[in-house]
């Protein structure tokens, strides 16, 4: 019986391991993961074909000011939160939300903490 649950324990810290080294590759196709914080605003386009697909990281501070673009554009938040100005009308954008940056309005980024967002134009 000393031997069964010695192996089950065993088999139990291997599976484990193994979950654990499944959930490291993870990381790889996370698109938060495709950009760092610096010491000033970072993006990278992860998608480029007849739209693009551009991460953003901010931290705090680093402030994507007023202005427009020729098409709408949808914004993700990734990871933290930003105010979202567009025009006039300020939105609070938390992990998890979707806002459309509308084409020919200025619209601007205030991140609230560090945060990383998906814009698809």
């Amino acid at each position: 019986m000393k031997h069964f649950i010695a192996l089950l324990i065993l088999g139990s810290i291997l599976v484990s391991c193994n979950n654990q080294n499944t959930l490291e590759k993870i990381g790889d196709n996370n698109l938060a993961a495709q950009v760092e914080y610096g010491d000033k605003m970072v993006n990278k386009v992860v998608f480029d074909s007849h739209y693009k697909m551009i991460v953003f990281a901010l931290k705090k501070g680093q402030d994507l000011q007023p202005h427009s673009a020729p098409m709408d554009a949808p914004l993700i938040m990734l990871e933290g939160s930003a105010k979202v100005t567009i025009g006039d009308k300020e939105t609070v954008v938390v992990k998890g939300d979707i806002i459309t940056l509308p084409k020919d309005i200025d619209h601007g980024v205030y991140p609230v903490t560090d945060c990383k967002f998906l814009l698809v134009k």
